[in-house]
């Protein structure tokens, strides 16, 4: 069962917590004349045994180059090993292997690409050669496997500086934890990431960069509603390090929501939708204002249930202590209001301009779902 978005939040800040203290102490810096940092996992034996293919990365800088070795041919994801070499030296800097290479080639040259990074669904390439962190010296990503969300690439990320590569913990992190590698917006100076669990819960958030390693300055949570799919977003702003969250709920235009009755209320001119997800599906009642933000939605908690009184042409619900009317006439079309509070009842009038759809389809739905 999935985790509550509050119960992720603080699971994902602790997890990034942990990583940002954790790089201060592991990092470790690598130049020439240096052992090279050797990073992933494969089956060694194997790979000695198989045999390889072997391809020259040498211009995505001026400064570095890269080998990639992989076995296999036809297979999607092969084991394989990157090396980063320093071009004026030749020392070996970097050593990153994996049983699960994914390698795409120019179909011209045949040779492996780099920067390539087509976010979050797309293809991501084995070498990433960017300004992460934005101090003007360009970074490396180097695909370690598909250990990110639903088997997606991940990455093991160096900082370069003016000695050499850096590994970062809360880098990689960032590049392991959510579905792929994470973007990067040099006009914003910004990171971002996106994370999800099946079709229903989106976790986005973005970054700032705070002396030299990743803050989290936003967090959005986007849940859709098991019963009338309506989206819920939860959206958390780091104010001096503490995350303040607001939530709210939107409607949304689609082909799986069936409007069976909306109209405007005046003068406010916020819309009433009564509607359903899919044939046969619960009917729902939903306020709107004019930015989509609903402000009620019914039923929700159990035992709430919409009536509709033939004799009257009245649609009802209650909740607390509050009951909520739309009185129609003999051919289903909405003529006003009411809201009554504690036996004080307040009519609205509604917009004259003409509503989409029926009370009496609204009562058609109600008994089919009843069936």
């Amino acid at each position: 069962m999935p985790l509550s978005t509050n119960k992720r939040a603080v699971a994902l800040q602790l997890v990034r917590s942990f990583s940002a203290i954790a790089g201060l102490f592991m990092a470790g810096l690598v130049s020439a004349g240096d052992p090279p940092m050797t990073y992933g996992e494969m089956d060694a034996d194997a790979f000695e045994k198989a045999a390889k293919s072997t391809y020259s990365l040498e211009h995505f800088s001026d400064r570095y180059r890269a080998s990639l070795e992989v076995s296999g041919d036809d297979d999607v994801f092969r084991p394989g090993v990157i090396r980063v070499y320093d071009k004026a030296s030749g020392a070996a800097l970097i050593e990153v292997k994996s049983d699960e290479m994914v390698v795409s080639t120019q179909p011209e040259t045949g040779q492996v690409k780099t920067n390539v990074q087509e976010l979050p669904y797309g293809e991501q390439s084995v070498l990433i050669y960017r300004d992460f962190n934005f101090d003007g010296i360009k970074d490396l990503a180097l695909m370690d496997g598909q250990n990110s969300c639903y088997h997606g690439p991940s990455f093991q990320v160096f900082l370069g500086t003016a000695q050499g590569f850096r590994h970062s913990d809360s880098f990689t992190e960032l590049a392991q934890s959510y579905c792929g590698m994470f973007g990067v917006d040099e006009k914003r100076r910004e990171l971002s990431t996106m994370t999800k669990d099946g079709c229903c819960w989106h976790q986005m958030a973005t970054y700032s960069i705070r002396n030299g390693e990743p803050f989290m300055d936003t967090e959005t949570v986007v849940e859709y509603s098991a019963g009338s799919g309506l989206s819920v977003e939860t959206v958390g702003r780091n104010t001096n390090g503490k995350m303040a969250y607001t939530t709210r709920t939107l409607w949304q235009d689609d082909d799986q929501r069936e409007t069976l009755l909306a109209f405007k209320l005046a003068p406010s001119g916020k819309r009433i939708v009564l509607f359903r997800s899919g044939v046969g599906g619960a009917v729902y009642y939903a306020a709107v204002d004019g930015k989509d933000e609903v402000s009620l939605v019914y039923p929700q908690a159990e035992g709430e249930q919409l009536t509709f009184d033939e004799i009257s042409h009245a649609l009802s619900f209650v909740r607390g202590d509050t009951t909520y009317r739309i009185l129609g006439d003999a051919q289903g079309v909405p003529q006003r209001m009411q809201v009554a509070i504690r036996g004080k009842t307040t009519d609205l009038k509604l917009l004259p301009e003409p509503a989409s759809g029926s009370l009496n389809a609204v009562a058609a739905a109600l008994k089919a779902s009843a069936e």
